[in-house]
């Protein structure tokens, strides 16, 4: 199966799992739970490494602009001499090749904010990474995936990117079972 198969399958079976509301605390126990099944999936494709909160360039060469929380990347390609398209030499490494990037939302019970500014969170990352696809000139056979958990409104999203066709999930009820 394809690398690319295999993370739209795994992140599209996290979001469909019974989750619930106790198993997320923050969005690191997301991105946590995230990353470890991502790496179970790609354990037979070496060439396959997720990696969380990877730092990207803006225009500038020398300021960090995006942060990205998961990044599947091409394992044979990473580079820890900075000798790559992707470099990031205050972080040690580079690299050429990457399957997805991935971004995580997730909403307390006590956040303040209205649905609509959630709402607003999603579309920025949805916008961050369209932005950084096309000022960093990605190629085009990337996937972009946002997950959002949503405990405030008992709702939840996953909204997928890829060769700039933006696919929503609706907004569904969160079936937890706490």
């Amino acid at each position: 199966m394809k690398i690319q198969n295999i993370i739209k399958k795994t992140v599209e079976e996290f979001y469909d799992c019974n989750w619930g509301f106790r198993d997320f605390l923050t969005e690191d126990d997301v991105r946590c739970l995230l990353f470890s099944k991502l790496k179970q999936a790609l354990s037979n494709h070496r060439q396959a490494s997720v990696h969380a909160e990877v730092r990207w360039y803006g225009y500038s060469p020398t300021k960090l602009k995006y942060r990205t929380d998961l990044v599947i990347i091409d394992y044979g390609d990473i580079d820890t001499n900075g000798n790559n398209m992707f470099q990031l030499p205050s972080k040690g490494y580079s690299f050429d090749k990457f399957y997805a990037i991935i971004e995580i939302k997730l909403r307390r019970p006590n956040d303040s904010k209205s649905d609509n500014k959630f709402d607003e969170t999603i579309m920025a990352d949805i916008d961050k990474l369209k932005e950084i696809s096309k000022n960093l000139n990605f190629p085009p056979n990337i996937f972009y995936y946002v997950l959002a958990f949503d405990k405030k409104g008992d709702r939840k999203r996953i909204i997928s990117i890829h060769n700039d066709e933006t696919n929503l999930k609706s907004w569904e009820g969160w079936n937890h079972r706490d």
